[in-house]
């Protein structure tokens, strides 16, 4: 009797090496702040939304800056901190923005939220 494999979604190239992270992830989180400091501009100082981003933008940067001088072969818990600190400030975006302002975000968020998923796979 063949027994069938349940489908699991589960994939080996999902996980990655500690020096591949370290490599990769700065530059792909780089351009997120860059993404995020163009979003500055578009709105006031004084607004939720502005202090949000400034907010994110900020945490992303410490981030990025622990797994550059990282020499371990994992994140500490403080510094995947940063990331979900980033999350969290643009998770919740107003719902009265433009579209190309809401597909920004939500793009910047969904690569946050990649990197933040590959950190539990880090080998």
């Amino acid at each position: 009797m063949h027994e069938e494999v349940p489908d699991i979604n589960w994939n080996e190239l999902q996980f990655l090496s500690w020096g591949e992270f370290k490599h990769t992830v700065p530059s792909i989180l780089q351009l997120e702040v860059t993404r995020l400091g163009k979003l500055m501009g578009v709105f006031s100082g004084d607004t939720d939304l502005h202090n949000s981003v400034v907010r994110a933008r900020f945490a992303l940067k410490q981030f990025i800056s622990c797994v550059e001088r990282s020499q371990r072969d994992a994140l500490e818990e403080s510094s995947s901190a940063h990331l979900r600190t980033a999350i969290m400030n643009l998770s919740f975006p107003p719902r009265d923005l433009d579209a190309q302002t809401k597909e920004t975000l939500s793009y910047v968020l969904d690569r946050l939220n990649y990197v933040y998923c590959r950190i539990g796979l880090i080998y």
